[in-house]
């Protein structure tokens, strides 16, 4: 009887190994390098990231979770980074695909095509499969406090009180990038990962404005100011090369990743 049993603890022990835990998500809690949540393990960038937030919204079988990290320095914002899982459960695929689709291409104030305020973007969608990569910039406290879509104003709330009860100063503005997927045909789930940035904590010059479309950072203005459309380059080319690994990550089929080739980006 004692070897049967230390047989199936040493089994119970080896399939820990192999099936990992989720990492134990706490709000205010700090995190560092990979964390495991849901299906997946995810590589956070290089310091340490405070989980101001979790959030769950569901629909009959149709659900989004959101774990939303942030840094900060002197108490001034300098980066987020936020996870989402998308999920269908197992039914209504088409709808969300479709539904999901349609946002990515036609939705009039966010979407995943080349808009004004966006510095780059790419989308591969099929039937109901969908890649999406962008960079851009934001003015943060309009993003915040007054989004053009009035579906997102509420969901700022509880990241409005977290900015208010720890006096964060927020930056004139953000650039970020976002790294969405989803294939019904490879797993009922879906990943859309957004990386955002205070410019100036990672080497670009002092911002000038804030506003969307005065901002140096918008495609039509930034060819004036040539070190920060080398930063911008530069830092889209870094999140191209993270895009293609989250592909491999999600298994997409190679007809289904985006093609970069014109960025000249090995």
């Amino acid at each position: 009887m004692k070897k049967i049993l230390w047989i199936a603890g040493l089994i119970f022990l080896l399939c820990g190994n192999v099936y990992s835990k989720n990492t134990k998500l706490i709000k205010d809690n700090s995190y560092s390098n990979n964390i495991k949540w849901k299906f997946l393990e995810f590589n956070l960038p290089e310091g340490e990231w405070k989980l101001v937030e979790k959030s769950y919204w569901s629909v009959s079988t149709i659900s989004i979770d959101c774990i939303n990290f942030m840094q900060t320095e002197n108490n001034i914002w300098k980066a987020s980074y936020n996870i989402c899982q998308i999920k269908n459960g197992g039914k209504h695929a088409q709808l969300l695909g479709a539904w999901l689709t349609s946002y990515l291409k036609n939705d009039k104030h966010d979407n995943c095509t080349l808009r004004p305020e966006y510095f780059y973007a790419e989308l591969y969608t099929k039937g109901i499969t969908m890649n999406c990569f962008r960079t851009r910039h934001f003015d943060v406290y309009k993003e915040i406090y007054n989004p053009d879509d009035p579906y997102a104003r509420g969901s700022y709330a509880n990241l409005i009180r977290y900015i208010n009860e720890y006096q964060i100063t927020l930056p004139k503005t953000a650039l970020g990038s976002l790294h969405l997927f989803f294939s019904p045909s490879i797993r009922d789930k879906g990943i859309e990962i957004s990386h955002a940035i205070n410019p100036e904590f990672y080497g670009a010059p002092k911002t000038l404005f804030a506003i969307e479309t005065k901002s140096e950072y918008h495609r039509e203005n930034i060819k004036d100011y040539p070190k920060k459309l080398k930063f911008f380059s530069e830092w889209t080319k870094q999140k191209v090369n993270f895009h293609k690994e989250f592909e491999k990550k999600m298994k997409a089929k190679r007809k289904q990743k985006l093609n970069f080739d014109h960025l000249g980006i090995e």
